[in-house]
């Protein structure tokens, strides 16, 4: 069977390795100029449902189920996040002293950015949420905070913002607090016969830490269903089966230049002590899910293998170095699942 290509992107994700035993993390948030405690700050472990907000006075307690060398994060309206990597069963932070944003003013420019804010705001609704999004009633509910400016010199179309976005996710039943720290999506450039220019966008990345709530107290067996349909097929679900050596029994199937191979010809497995060390031995494969799912991994740079590491939640690191396309390169924000999702 031959498997189709498709625009490819990075999706970086930070790195978690969570265990299974109860540890606790305590601190106190303050502002750094006028030493006031902070209320109502987000304390989580990125990509997770593992979080707890400060009190009246600053302090917060998050205990948590799983032992952990995890990514904290600590965020608060108008204020710069701060990340912690946490080592010790009990971990006091003390005082975490959160600097005021600084709304950064619009760079001088020496060349006009020709787009106006509509046209940007769909492109970054499509690469960021997915092009499923107003199917899937996924939306944005701070888009003003967003600040977008196009390139026609680099060719790309760059989003940040110095607040966290809020994403209502109604098909999933989340809401997603998105720390965003980089997008990029970049474009080709051609010209038709009267010289009128067009872009077309072909490769994009964003990085970015995010804490899932569920938007109602009960978990309803339409969002259940839901996520366990988008986890099948998912670059997690990939992840996780082929650390544990398991991708014929998740039923996928990889091929290696148009023909199907043994599921780990091409992969090399280590075992680790919390890690599973991954070698691609070849510059691109293609992952058929199901009979169904059409997508590739494949190496950047030209290079013709490269090694990574998955973690027990199927997260992985470093994930510069390759890039997803096909179905597995199409997911989005609206179809992102915890971390820590049928673990």
């Amino acid at each position: 069977m031959k498997i189709k290509e498709y625009v490819t992107f990075i999706f970086i994700l930070l790195i978690n390795v969570i265990g299974y035993s109860q540890n606790t993390v305590t601190g106190k948030i303050i502002d750094v100029e006028t030493q006031e405690p902070i209320d109502g700050a987000s304390i989580y472990f990125d990509g997770t449902t593992i979080g707890t907000v400060s009190t009246n006075n600053g302090n917060f307690k998050l205990t948590y189920k799983q032992s952990t060398k995890a990514l904290l994060v600590v965020s608060s309206m108008g204020y710069e996040a701060q990340q912690f990597q946490i080592t010790a069963k009990e971990t006091n932070l003390k005082v975490i002293s959160l600097q005021p944003s600084i709304e950064s003013l619009d760079e001088v420019m020496l060349e006009t950015d020709p787009w106006s804010r509509k046209k940007k705001l769909n492109y970054f609704r499509e690469w960021f949420l997915g092009v499923d999004y107003k199917n899937k009633r996924c939306k944005i509910l701070n888009e003003d905070d967003i600040q977008l400016r196009f390139s026609p010199s680099k060719k790309e179309m760059t989003a940040n913002t110095p607040q966290t976005l809020i994403i209502e996710n109604k098909y999933l039943g989340y809401k997603i607090h998105y720390q965003l720290q980089d997008f990029v999506l970049r474009f080709n450039e051609t010209s038709d016969y009267d010289g009128n220019k067009y872009y077309s966008p072909y490769s994009f990345y964003y990085i970015g830490t995010s804490f899932f709530k569920e938007l109602k107290r009960k978990t309803k067996k339409k969002f259940k269903k839901r996520r366990a349909e988008t986890y099948l097929g998912s670059i997690t679900h990939f992840m996780r089966a082929l650390a544990n050596k398991q991708l014929k029994e998740n039923d996928y199937k990889i091929f290696y230049e148009s023909m199907q191979t043994q599921p780990y010809r091409y992969f090399t497995v280590k075992p680790l002590n919390k890690l599973t060390e991954i070698t691609i031995q070849t510059s691109k494969l293609s992952i058929l899910y199901n009979n169904i799912l059409q997508s590739f991994i494949q190496v950047n740079d030209d290079k013709l293998s490269t090694t990574f590491y998955i973690d027990k939640l199927g997260n992985f690191y470093p994930n510069y170095n390759f890039s997803f396309g096909g179905d597995m390169g199409s997911q989005r924000a609206s179809n992102l699942l915890p971390l820590d999702y049928g673990l």
